[in-house]
């Protein structure tokens, strides 16, 4: 399970979400002073958590790969919707920039897709196999 390439993106995407969820991912500076964390906003919190439990969660689904790639698909359009939600914290807060851990953010939707396809390539590697048989 966990020695599949796909399981460490998953994992790698998982940690990157809880990341962006206790640390701050953009600030601005004085004189309003304020941090934005992935827990500011109600709608990012359970967004970002959703999607890090996901991520956790899609590990385990080894047994059935092309669940784990529909479920992966959905947290992939999960991230997205992230990402939209980030976009309309920034807009509302110029003149701020972003910190180290919004690589994070940027980083969780790139692990996914890495993830969708190795579960691809190696669903395709099992189906070969089993033509051989």
């Amino acid at each position: 399970m966990i020695q599949r390439i796909q399981s460490i993106w998953l994992l790698l995407a998982s940690v990157a979400a809880f990341m962006v969820l206790r640390f701050p991912f953009y600030y601005t500076p004085t004189p309003n002073a304020l941090e934005i964390a992935g827990s500011s906003s109600t709608g990012l919190l359970i967004t970002l958590a959703f999607s890090a439990c996901l991520s956790a969660i899609t590990i385990f689904l080894y047994g059935n790969r092309m669940l784990q790639v529909k479920v992966t698909i959905v947290n992939f359009l999960l991230s997205i919707l992230v990402g939209f939600l980030v976009y309309k914290i920034v807009v509302a807060n110029p003149g701020g920039g972003f910190t180290l851990f919004s690589i994070a953010l940027f980083a969780i939707p790139l692990l996914q897709i890495l993830s969708i396809v190795k579960i691809y390539k190696d669903e395709q590697l099992v189906k070969s196999a089993d033509r051989l048989r």
